[in-house]
């Protein structure tokens, strides 16, 4: 049989619903309700609330533990997130956005973007940055329509078509 919770929630049950309203991000909700579900008592074991939640027991059992060692604050804090540093200079920014958000543009890949930031800026961007930068800030999507081909059969393509 799971222990049950034996643990003291210092804040208010009001304090923690505002936090929770206000807390951006799926880690950090999840986390205040774990807090408030024990503050309500709704739930005396780990594996219930886990349940609940959709997280592990071990997860739980972990933050739990982080509020009864350092409290609110640190158990709020989220560390995850790797190595986020921006690899695309301002400068390069701004012309980005110039080329992009220019109507008469005759920009029609992400190469030829690459290229143009490298001629008059001199930086290197990687394709996947630039591309993911690209994607993300403006929606922007630079395709070529192709050709149809030359040697297409008009009566074969009509067998196809529906009338």
């Amino acid at each position: 049989m799971p222990k049950k919770i034996k643990i003291e929630i210092t804040e208010s049950l009001e304090f923690l619903s505002n936090e929770h309203i206000k807390a951006k991000g799926e880690l950090k909700k999840d986390r205040l309700k774990v807090l408030i579900y024990i503050k309500e008592g709704k739930y005396h074991f780990q594996s219930d609330i886990a349940k609940k939640l959709g997280r592990t027991e071990k997860t739980v059992r972990e933050w739990i533990q982080e509020y009864s060692q350092s409290g609110l604050s640190s158990l709020l804090k989220v560390s995850s997130g790797g190595n986020n540093t921006r690899t695309i200079s301002d400068k390069a920014l701004e012309l980005i956005a110039k080329k992009i958000l220019d109507v008469e543009t005759t920009i029609t890949s992400y190469l030829e973007l690459q290229l143009i930031i490298e001629e008059e800026l001199g930086e290197k961007i990687a394709y996947g940055a630039l591309y993911s930068h690209c994607k993300r800030k403006y929606k922007s999507k630079l395709k070529v329509a192709r050709k149809s081909h030359h040697k297409k059969d008009k009566k074969a393509e009509e067998l196809f078509k529906k009338p």
